[in-house]
């Protein structure tokens, strides 16, 4: 008995050894390739302006131009986090912008100019802003008051007369963008989600500008009464996605889509973009109800879009709704009657001449030329 005690004893240390060292080179694999799959999939979802490394679990980035390691920042783009005061501000300036120009949009004229041009300045420069910050950045409550301060800017500038034209048409193109990004965000990860693809997604949202910019030229009212619709949508159903998800839904793939930047790349790439299912709901919703509140301020507001200058952008097929003689008599004047040439005036009957002696008599202006007419009538008749 003893004997096979100690043999069994001899046995068990190999044994435990062994599955000791099994179980450290199980972990050590699992580990490696759980490394080796996350690397992978940041090397999968990123383009070639980075090299991206793992280091003992570390995901590195470096510059493939200078070699030089690119240090790591969030992705937070001035969104904050949770109900912080920048996301707050975020709620409050997608409502003030998306209520009014979902009811009234069409209404608003130079108010509506002005918050396009404001959008436009903001967007952009947030867009700036995201793609060139290094790791440090700004904060975010900095960064928002900033690209509000710029909408104010463009706002105020929208407002002037200089600006109205320019007004018409980012309010156009805006509604087409608007309706592009939607159309993106309906997917996780975007609609082309590989990297080799990712240009397609702003071939669409750029397709969708171009063309709601050409129908504003081709038809002002139907590009403007879409443009306005479209853009209220977008901005109530970032709203209220901010108000139910935070930072997770659209804010989520807006900030995927539009941030590049380099110094953000793994906080983007490894987070991705997964929208949750009420999300998508509201973009989906967001976007069938584009049309039925166009078609709604079209039917509550017959007259154009600007009061006093509707024919800024006119129909490419259409003729202007007032011809030259029209606008005469509306302004007073009298349009001389010409009869064409050659062609003999019609021999009038001179006892027709008699009934019109009296409106000439108060028509004219002078007892001589009354005079003048009377005798020539009388003439006319003794001559019969």
């Amino acid at each position: 008995m003893r004997c096979k005690c100690c043999h069994s004893q001899q046995l068990l240390v190999p044994c435990l050894a062994f599955a000791a060292l099994a179980s450290s080179l199980l972990q050590g694999a699992m580990a490696q390739t759980t490394y080796s799959t996350a690397t992978q999939q940041l090397q999968r979802l990123q383009d070639p302006n980075v090299i991206i490394t793992n280091i003992n679990g570390t995901v590195v980035v470096y510059s493939p131009l200078t070699g030089n390691e690119i240090p790591q920042g969030l992705a937070t783009d001035g969104s904050g986090s949770g109900f912080s005061l920048p996301a707050i501000l975020w709620i409050a300036f997608s409502f003030t912008v998306g209520i009014p120009f979902m009811l009234a949009g069409f209404r608003g004229w130079r108010l509506s100019t002005g918050a396009a041009i404001g959008l436009s300045v903001a967007i952009t420069s947030w867009s700036v802003f995201v793609n060139t910050l290094d790791n440090d950045g700004i904060s975010d409550i900095t960064l928002t008051a900033l690209v509000l301060v710029l909408f104010c800017l463009g706002f105020l500038f929208g407002l002037l007369e200089v600006g109205r034209m320019a007004g018409l048409l980012q309010l156009g193109i805006q509604g087409g963008l608007t309706i592009g990004i939607r159309i993106v965000l309906l997917r996780r990860l975007l609609l082309a989600s590989e990297p080799a693809a990712f240009f397609v997604n702003w071939l669409l949202i750029a397709f969708c500008g171009l063309a709601s910019a050409v129908l504003v030229i081709w038809r002002q009212r139907a590009g403007l009464l879409l443009g306005s619709a479209s853009v209220g949508t977008f901005f109530c159903a970032l709203g209220i996605d901010l108000a139910v998800n935070q930072q997770s839904g659209m804010s989520r793939g807006l900030r995927y889509l539009i941030d590049r930047n380099s110094y953000h790349i793994v906080d983007t790439t490894s987070n991705g973009y997964f929208p949750p299912t009420s999300t998508l709901v509201m973009i989906a919703l967001s976007l069938a109800l584009t049309p039925a509140f166009a078609y709604a301020q079209h039917k509550l507001f017959k007259g154009p879009f600007c009061p006093v200058h509707d024919d800024d952008i006119e129909s490419l097929h259409a003729s202007n709704e007032f011809p030259a003689d029209e606008e005469r008599k509306l302004s007073g004047e009298e349009t001389p009657r010409t009869s064409p040439p050659n062609t003999p005036l019609p021999e009038t009957p001179v006892p027709a001449l008699s009934h019109l002696v009296p409106l000439l008599k108060d028509r004219c202006s002078t007892p001589a030329a009354t005079e003048k007419v009377g005798t020539t009538v009388n003439d006319s008749s003794r001559s019969s």
